[in-house]
């Protein structure tokens, strides 16, 4: 490697831990022209970690390792073989990391309202107290329930989020140190835990649209899935097909069915008090 080569890989090195993307576009840009293989493997490295590594100052421009993620893949698929590491088509690659993105956003909502339904109760506790209101204890009661309902969904986000890491992995097993994978498998998120989505879809029905989006993409040509109401067809377990995959598929439908079922009982709850035009500002969010 020579002395350029070098310099060139120590500031796009320097530019990453300080989440300073164009700047470490830029260098790679550079990087390219005198070495483009050791520029792909440093953006397949980014995209097969997920963004995950130690030490990396988030800035206000790249604020998260799913948005670093989605970023370098985007400069990744400029490059010729720049999906060698995943045997996967480059709209696949983009579609899973762009999924990684659309989880974190919802997680960084979530944890939001969150802070904002704690510091909310707060002065509401300390008005009642001034006042002399005797609800304090189920004005907290009431709060502590809606902070209790939306950590439920954010553990479940971040299960869907691990979910989104694991398929981003690259086929050849090549850790790097300093780097932070994801660990949880499709088969730990069931069904059940997806329930506790629903305030969060209709508190976000537009970006869990493009999420759903996302998943249809992805999993539109699995055999047994159909694309309408999301639902899986049963399979037959000597069929040869690739099970980690398929339980992937199977959680991904089973994201898309919460969402399509939460807007269907919103629609139910609508026109059982009678309003009737309530319910048509669902319909666009059951098909995918």
């Amino acid at each position: 490697m020579d002395k350029e080569t070098q310099i060139l890989s120590r500031l796009a090195a320097n530019h990453l831990y300080l989440a300073q993307f164009e700047p470490f576009r830029a260098t790679l840009l550079a990087l390219r022209t005198r070495n483009p293989v050791l520029a792909r493997s440093i953006l397949q490295t980014i995209v097969a970690h997920s963004g995950r590594f130690r030490n990396i100052l988030w800035s206000s421009s790249c604020s998260s390792p799913a948005f670093l993620t989605y970023l370098s893949t985007l400069e990744l698929l400029q490059f010729d073989n720049a999906t060698s590491a995943w045997n996967l088509e480059p709209e696949a690659l983009r579609l899973r990391a762009e999924f990684l993105l659309l989880v974190q956003n919802l997680i960084t909502r979530i944890s939001e309202s969150i802070g904002m339904n704690k510091d909310l109760g707060s002065i509401e506790t300390e008005k009642d107290v001034v006042n002399g209101n005797g609800n304090v204890e189920e004005r907290a009661k009431q709060s502590k329930g809606v902070n209790g309902e939306l950590d439920n969904c954010a553990k479940v986000l971040d299960g869907v989020l691990e979910l989104g890491v694991r398929r981003l992995k690259a086929d050849f097993d090549n850790d790097m140190d300093g780097s932070e994978t994801g660990t949880s498998s499709a088969a730990s998120i069931e069904q059940g835990d997806l329930m506790s989505l629903r305030t969060a879809i209709l508190d976000h029905p537009d970006v869990f649209d493009a999420f759903c989006w996302n998943i249809n993409r992805q999993i539109r040509g699995w055999e047994g899935y159909n694309t309408g109401l999301a639902i899986m067809l049963p399979r037959d377990e000597d069929a040869g097909v690739d099970l980690s995959e398929e339980e992937d598929v199977k959680v991904l439908s089973s994201i898309e069915k919460t969402v399509q079922l939460a807007h269907l009982d919103a629609m139910k709850e609508r026109l059982k008090e009678g309003d009737v035009e309530g319910p048509v500002s669902h319909i666009r969010f059951l098909s995918p």
